[in-house]
């Protein structure tokens, strides 16, 4: 494997992963930062990531495991860079940087091109603020084997850090569409999904719905629930019980309980609670 050194902070590849770091939203498919061996091997083994450049530190590419992923990397990229620990952790966002970063593009998925189940399950995140909550998502969509995360306006970046480290590399197992409310609609109607959508307010509950058919299920801002446009198109309002005190469940966990109940109907032969 060649690779080149890089020792000074100034040089034009370490301010480019640093402006990568400090972006917060609405990157979409540009390049992002991959960090730790796990989700850097994760993501190169993806067909959904193009990996353009790897940075190491001496004493990682020196250790068994760290020579024996780099070995693995020779093919996926174009350029390695061997940098000191002191510009890996700048660039790394963890307290304990493992000794490698990666850049990475996610390859766009349109409509088109998601390879949908003889019964879909598709999850639409609409307006979700929070980095942490959107990475879990995507990780909980990942395993039900739904068949695609669907991101709207208003939703922070799939590709910030903190999001990407809490898919746990789930990001790069399953497609992630950016898409606006309206084609949305139309390929849901054109695919016979049905839209359902998490709503405290519902009088109806997530138990009575019927997830034995192709589903979409969307889940809203933290504070204000989904856009108008998902609203007023959904086939379904449904709230999760809260039996004790508490006022609300977080957005993550509010997915995680729909999500489950999906698997739970269909890879168990049971239908709806009372059906």
């Amino acid at each position: 494997m060649k690779y080149t050194k890089i020792s000074s902070p100034a040089n034009p590849l370490i301010k480019d992963a640093l402006k990568m770091k400090q972006r917060r939203s609405g990157s979409r498919h540009e390049a992002f930062l991959i960090e730790g061996p796990n989700l850097v091997e994760m993501a190169a083994a993806s067909p959904l990531v193009e990996i353009s450049r790897v940075f190491f530190t001496g004493e990682y590419a020196s250790k068994k495991d760290g020579s024996e992923i780099l070995k693995k990397l020779g093919g996926k990229s174009s350029l390695f860079a061997e940098i000191p620990v002191q510009i890996l952790s700048k660039i790394a966002e963890t307290d304990s940087p493992q000794g490698i970063v990666a850049v990475g593009a996610y390859k766009p998925v349109a409509f088109g091109e998601i390879v949908i189940k003889d019964v879909p399950l598709l999850v639409i995140c609409d307006g979700i603020q929070d980095p942490g909550n959107l990475g879990t998502i995507i990780r909980v969509s990942d395993a039900v084997n739904a068949d695609a995360v669907i991101i709207l306006p208003g939703t922070c970046d799939a590709f910030n850090s903190k999001a990407v480290r809490a898919t746990a590399g789930s990001l790069f197992n399953i497609p992630v569409v950016y898409a606006e409310t309206d084609a949305l609609v139309a390929y849901l109607r054109s695919k016979h999904i049905k839209l359902y959508v998490a709503d405290v307010h519902s009088d109806k509950s997530l138990y009575e719905a019927d997830f034995r058919q192709p589903a979409a299920i969307a889940l809203g801002n933290e504070a204000h629930g989904v856009s108008e446009g998902i609203l007023k198109n959904a086939d379904d309002l449904l709230k999760i019980p809260i039996i004790g005190k508490a006022e609300s469940l977080n957005v993550a966990t509010a997915a995680s309980v729909c999500l489950y109940e999906a698997l739970r109907q269909r890879n168990f032969g049971l239908g709806p609670v009372g059906r």
